[in-house]
Order: C-alpha cells, then sequence, then structure tokens
C-alpha cells in the first residue's frame, strides 16, 4: 500500500506494533494483545478518575479518551 493511502489509524497501529516488536512482541499475538487492552483499560479508568476529581477537564479527557481508543484498534487492524 502506498504510503499516501495509509490512514491515521494505519499509521498508528504501525508505530505501535514497531515498539512492541523492540521488545520481541506483537500486537497480532493474541495474549500479547489482551495485555495491552486490559493495560489500556487501566489508563482510561485513571483518566476517568483524573477528570471526575478536576486533573483534567472534560475537553482534556476527551481527547486523550479518543487517542486510546484509536490505541485500542491497532491489534485489530494488524491481524
Amino acid at each position: 500500500m502506498p504510503p499516501a493511502d495509509i490512514t491515521p489509524q494505519q499509521r498508528l497501529a504501525a508505530a505501535l506494533e514497531r515498539r512492541f516488536a523492540d521488545h520481541g512482541r506483537s500486537l497480532t499475538d493474541a495474549d500479547t494483545a489482551a495485555a495491552f487492552h486490559i493495560t489500556l483499560g487501566q489508563v482510561r479508568q485513571m483518566l476517568e478518575g483524573a477528570r471526575v476529581e478536576g486533573v483534567l477537564t472534560d475537553d482534556a479527557h476527551a481527547d486523550l479518551d479518543a487517542m486510546i481508543e484509536g490505541m485500542m484498534g491497532a491489534p485489530g487492524m494488524l491481524a
């Protein structure tokens, strides 16, 4: 696929996969993908707590949550 045809989500998935590959892992591995999703779920809970406590504004929380949501789709884009 030519670079111009790659979506931002595909670029993100590829970047995350490269980072995992640097550590001998792959998001195409079911166990690694599951651990990735569990971790991101916990990060989302932490950010929600920060929003509730006033550490993050609603807008900042929404932006960060959308980024994490995009990251959560990476394993499915690589399969």
